[in-house]
């Protein structure tokens, strides 16, 4: 039984020795409940880090769930070293706040305190450690979609919701190669959508716009109160796509070249617009065969939800994590190294199986950058913000390849972080994206001479351009950077 699966069970049943069917417990539960997870956190043992030592009965997704958790808390994992053989694992993690430090937040650390332990969790810890988001308290109806890419389709989207009255709270787009996949929450009237009948009739609407001849799509919804975990749902809604394009064209070669390839106005502007984090990963897979593990290596450039990236592609491709060592340098580039097995079959190495595994890792890190010209708005909590966004931005010959959309509690705002391009694909103007947000009311500011509290008196909507540049982890000078990557 899957981690997920076996907290909301157990959550109901604290005093219960049977399951609903009437059988005894597991002894996998019953010893969780007997010796519940022990999470250690030290403060003390390292200048500039924190480390977290967690030992626990293991369930299937457990590794999941505490990389998620500690990425979900914007913290950055730097080592970290993994052993879960024998139906126990133990863990340790070496974290900081995101932009360096040790995790000092009390709501955070009570959060890694209890993250496994649903013995002694509570409501009033935040999960996510953002007590301005109320993604936590608010019921919501959650639409999954992905399918082709084409110019317009997110306005479409979001002008359905908006037509039938829903206001859309919380968003995340990805978009890679030809594909995007959408994770959106809404509400009608400050709850989810209450008639089963009207969220299917969008459903079958939605299907009608992300029809395409050349591709499959897929929609799916469901109300949902709690963290909805937006990158690890965009990682599977792609991942499917990826491994069935990859497995039609049978060949890795043919697969790495399409994937590889780019029009010569992309080239031209590629590290221009293009996060200076991007990095090809190198990875090789073989196989230890004294203990029948598969030894996965990564080596690229360190970042930010990397080791999530990782695995949780592995967990998502059933491969099974039994030990892992994970060493980000003082150079700025990251070394993992996984020994996974299959988790069906007798566990022998496949080599078709290892390049797919491959191939869907480079995906799974790659798609992680996009492309184009990022811009923060700020606005009021108001109705159909983001549909009137998004149609004016491809009525200008724009398109967005990522977004990030959010509600924000205490200021009764909401804010969203898009990444733009033209509608070929080329790189656009500075000028071009300005202009087209301030015809719909926007107001551009000057990021040294404005907190990015929304206007509410004068404009709509206030946005600045944001300049996208290396992390302060990265191991060089701003110059040798640019030298090597480009100025950005």
């Amino acid at each position: 039984m899957a981690l997920s699966e076996w907290q909301e069970k157990e959550k109901n049943a604290l005093n219960c020795a049977v399951d609903e069917e009437g059988c005894l417990l597991d002894n996998l539960t019953l010893e969780l409940r007997v010796h519940p997870p022990e999470i250690h956190i030290d403060n003390a043992g390292d200048p500039n880090y924190t480390i977290v030592t967690i030992d626990s009965a293991n369930r299937p997704g457990s590794l999941v769930f505490v990389v998620q958790h500690l990425t979900d808390l914007g913290l950055r994992i730097h080592n970290a070293r993994i052993s879960s053989d024998g139906g126990w694992f133990h863990d340790m993690f070496v974290v900081s706040e995101i932009n360096g430090g040790k995790v000092r937040n009390q709501v955070k650390l009570l959060s890694i305190k209890q993250m496994l332990n649903i013995y002694m969790q509570t409501e009033d810890v935040v999960a996510n450690g953002d007590t301005t988001d109320d993604v936590d308290k608010v019921a919501t109806t959650i639409f999954e979609v992905s399918g082709v890419d084409r110019p317009g389709l997110i306005a479409d989207l979001m002008q359905l919701m908006t037509q039938n009255g829903c206001d859309v709270r919380s968003a995340a787009v990805w978009t890679y190669r030809t594909r995007v996949a959408i994770v959106f929450s809404v509400t009608e009237k400050g709850r989810p959508i209450p008639d089963d009948a009207k969220t299917m009739r969008l459903k079958e609407m939605m299907g009608d716009i992300l029809f395409n001849s050349q591709g499959t799509h897929s929609v799916h919804a469901e109300n949902l109160k709690g963290i909805v975990h937006y990158d690890r749902r965009l990682h599977q809604l792609m991942l499917q796509d990826d491994i069935e394009d990859w497995k039609v064209k049978h060949r890795v070669q043919k697969y790495t070249k399409d994937k590889e390839s780019e029009n010569p106005s992309e080239k031209s502007n590629f590290n221009t617009y293009r996060s200076p984090k991007y990095d090809k990963p190198f990875i090789d897979i073989s196989h230890f065969s004294h203990s029948n593990y598969w030894t996965v290596n990564i080596k690229c450039r360190d970042r930010t939800k990397l080791l999530l990236d990782t695995v949780c592609t592995l967990n998502d491709m059933n491969y099974d994590i039994y030990h892992a060592t994970i060493d980000a340098g003082s150079d700025g580039y990251s070394h993992q190294e996984f020994f996974v097995r299959p988790r069906s079959g007798e566990g022998e190495f496949d080599e078709d199986e290892a390049l797919l595994v491959k191939a869907m890792l480079e995906a799974s890190i790659e798609r992680r950058f996009p492309k184009g010209i990022k811009v923060q708005i700020r606005s009021m909590d108001r109705f159909g913000c983001m549909a009137t966004l998004t149609r004016q931005l491809f009525e200008a010959g724009l398109s967005i390849t990522r977004a990030k959309v959010r509600t924000f509690a205490t200021s009764n705002s909401s804010g969203h972080t898009l990444y733009i391009m033209n509608a070929e694909g080329g790189a656009p103007s500075n000028e071009s994206i300005e202009k087209a947000l301030l015809e719909c009311g926007g107001k551009a500011i000057l990021e040294a001479t404005h907190d990015g509290t929304p206007l509410v008196n004068s404009h709509p909507f206030s946005f600045k351009f944001l300049q996208r540049l290396p992390h302060p982890s990265y191991g060089g000078s701003p110059e040798s950077y640019d030298a090597k990557y480009g100025s950005f």
